[in-house]
């Protein structure tokens, strides 16, 4: 790759490829948001840490799952009754720290000025209270901050006026925070005044997804013919599902196809990115991928087609031409249907080896068929799929006789609580996911 394709990749200026700026660049711009239901999940979570009796909420991910994007966004969430101060520097000691703070709470001090900043930021708490705001600091990355800034925290986090916290702290950092705050030194100052959230990177569905929705995002009008679904096991493979690594594998990938000519992207320029990346260790094996011609039948059009229903009446039909089709809520969804019950990215439906695939991913109230709900189903002919108020039926003749589907997956409601069923309003149920066993013959 030679520089003046990474600096335009970078730029986006004359972006290829049919698209209006780099896909897969580091923005705050919203349009390049995706709404994963764990990114969804923390955001819900930091706001409702607001309400709660813990002093401190915690949120857990790796590098490059979009901490700071989180952060960015919650903030600008925020209403007039809540005045935030996000803290994005690492090293830096309780001193910097306090200043660091009452700058983003919007007072312009000066590194060499003496006043006392931990009475001064106390004064600006307690008039804040008075007022009926609250106050809110966000700090990211703390796992990396002295041991004595993090008991300067628990410090704020514990001011109080008439028996009420008058500081919510929010701390976003990396798995190695979990074991700083379960230290015993730790967990004496904060105690039980802790609230966490563990931010999972994408599964290979929503890998997909995303990849799908950047480029949409940056003006590609079918994702799938630009970078194939197909390739989308080996870049989950290879980035594990994290944000980050995905942007960086593709906008590589990219910058590949385009040294070479290419006008779509293909597996050697995946595979020269790979190389590039030193990444050949995490590069799932061929047999893990599919033959030529399995992948050649996957992206063959498919004869199939659904027929959606609204209030039992037919409302429209769509043939499943593409390779992977998204349903949802969301403007970019190519089947959409419109309720808020439906999440934005739903689910999708993938050719696979000559089937046709339906994977939930990860909606807030679930994927029925049959009456069953389930994460993964390799669809048959007249499947009945309920997203929420819509009957979605599947018609392919070719799958007229049914087939045990051995890689079925329900999804489970957590322990104590039944399924939401599609329609109800349940945003507290966590799913989880167990392969059902192969019928014995």
């Amino acid at each position: 790759m030679t520089e003046s394709t990474s600096a335009a990749l970078l730029v986006g200026e004359g972006y290829p490829f049919g698209l209006t700026t780099a896909p897969f660049a580091d923005t705050p711009d919203d349009a390049f948001f995706f709404p994963s239901e764990q990114h969804l999940r923390a955001l819900e979570f930091m706001g409702h840490s607001l309400w709660t009796r813990a002093r401190i909420g915690v949120v857990i991910a790796e590098h490059g799952c979009g901490k700071s994007y989180l952060m960015r966004r919650f903030v600008r969430q925020l209403d007039e009754r809540i005045v935030a101060a996000a803290v994005q520097r690492d090293q830096i000691g309780p001193r910097e720290f306090l200043l660091e703070i009452l700058r983003q709470f919007g007072m312009p001090l000066e590194d060499e000025d003496k006043t006392d900043r931990r009475r001064l930021l106390e004064r600006f708490l307690n008039h804040q209270a008075t007022i009926g705001r609250m106050c809110v600091l966000v700090v990211e990355n703390p796992q990396s901050m002295h041991p004595s800034v993090l008991e300067e925290l628990r410090c704020l986090a514990a001011l109080e006026v008439e028996g009420q916290p008058i500081l919510k702290v929010l701390l976003l950092g990396q798995p190695s925070l979990a074991l700083v705050l379960a230290s015993p030194r730790m967990s004496e100052l904060f105690g039980s005044n802790v609230a966490s959230f563990s931010l999972a990177p994408f599964t290979e569905d929503q890998t997909a997804a995303y990849v799908a929705h950047r480029l949409r995002a940056a003006g590609a009008a079918d994702p799938d013919t630009l970078f194939p679904h197909t390739l989308m096991r080996q870049v989950h493979a290879c980035t594990r599902g994290v944000a980050g690594r995905i942007n960086q594998l593709c906008e590589r990938t990219l910058a590949c196809a385009l040294d070479a000519g290419d006008r779509t992207i293909g597996a050697r320029a995946l595979d020269e990115a790979i190389e590039q990346l030193g990444w050949q260790d995490r590069r799932l094996p061929a047999a893990m991928l599919g033959d030529a011609a399995a992948l050649e039948q996957q992206s063959a059009p498919s004869s199939a087609k659904v027929v959606i229903s609204m209030q039992g009446m037919a409302d429209r039909e769509v043939a499943l031409q593409a390779t992977r089709i998204l349903l949802g809520r969301g403007e970019e969804a190519d089947v959409r249907i419109d309720s808020v019950f439906v999440s934005r990215y739903h689910a999708l439906i993938v050719r696979d080896g000559g089937a046709d695939l339906l994977l939930d991913l990860g909606s807030t109230n679930g994927v029925l068929v049959n009456s069953r709900r389930l994460a993964r189903r390799r669809l048959q002919h007249r499947d009945l799929i309920q997203i929420g108020p819509a009957r979605v039926t599947y018609i392919n003749e070719q799958t007229h006789t049914p087939q045990a589907d051995t890689g079925e997956t329900l999804c489970l409601a957590r322990p104590g609580m039944p399924p939401a069923a599609a329609g109800e309003d349940d945003p507290g149920t966590l799913v989880a996911f167990g392969h059902r066993d192969a019928p014995q013959r």
